[in-house]
């Protein structure tokens, strides 16, 4: 039952026509509106993240490993024409496709209301899960010596729950809406360089727990997943929606992840 796995005493979100859950959306978007970054603490009850990290744990055990550097090229591709500095991205990656039916980690994508409430926050009608039996629904996994450095997403609204953290690094951080809207090149290469030198005032930390679900905008803000350092490997769960009911990623992009394109 889905109210074994979220918290709905918290996160009321079943029905969203309610007050309580009006009220939730509308302090999310005046959240995403001020930062671009939305915490729930606490989304999934406790006993559910248990189940989830031992699945987790479990699955990226057998996960495709991948350690490349994000060029220029791929920066350009995420619509940042300043950037200037390759980024490492070290982590394990599995495709919801080898999830469990019934395991919670596959369940709470597949809940129409969680669509619903997180289409609402992020303001977008007709809004639906991505049909991608893969990446639609994955997980990434970061061991002692990975990590994911600061890039830019391709696009706004990413989700994800974090199912176990690391003891030492695997920390997310981010600039919020860091990116320039001035088209000037030069004006975004030195927004870059401030976060990646450490000089951007106002970049901080998520302190995320495990069951904590998270909406960013991620095209706005430049990011990253520090370096874990010690402990048991850090594993989050990502979402994927799209305005189209079918949307699929291509196949080069299901190979990265996962080295196999079914």
């Amino acid at each position: 039952m889905i109210e074994d796995i979220i918290d709905l005493d918290r996160y009321p979100i079943a029905d969203l026509a309610s007050p309580a859950a009006k009220a939730l959306v509308a302090r999310g978007r005046a959240q995403m509106a001020d930062d671009g970054c939305l915490l729930l603490e606490g989304f999934i009850r406790p006993e559910a993240v248990a189940r989830m990290a031992q699945d987790g744990r479990d699955l990226v055990a057998d996960g495709h490993p991948q350690t490349r550097l994000r060029d220029r090229e791929e920066g350009r591709r995420s619509g940042c024409f300043a950037w200037h500095r390759d980024s490492r991205v070290s982590m394990r990656c599995v495709g919801g496709d080898r999830m469990a039916e019934k395991s919670p980690l596959r369940l709470i994508h597949q809940w129409d209301p969680l669509t619903g409430f997180i289409g609402a926050v992020l303001g977008r009608d007709p809004f639906f899960r991505s049909a991608d039996p893969m990446i639609g629904n994955m997980l990434g996994a970061h061991r002692v010596g990975d990590e994911l450095d600061w890039h830019y997403d391709p696009n706004d609204g990413v989700v994800s729950l974090l199912v176990q953290r690391s003891d030492v690094g695997g920390r997310f951080e981010f600039a919020p809406m860091n990116r320039p809207d001035d088209p000037d090149e030069a004006v975004q290469r030195e927004a870059i360089e401030a976060v990646m030198s450490g000089h951007w005032p106002h970049a901080r930390e998520v302190d995320q727990s495990p069951g904590s679900l998270t909406l960013f905008n991620g095209s706005r803000s430049l990011h990253r997943v520090t370096p874990v350092e010690a402990g048991p490997e850090r594993i989050m769960l990502l979402l994927s929606y799209d305005g189209r009911f079918d949307q699929i990623f291509r196949d080069e992009i299901r190979k990265e992840f996962f080295g196999r394109a079914a």
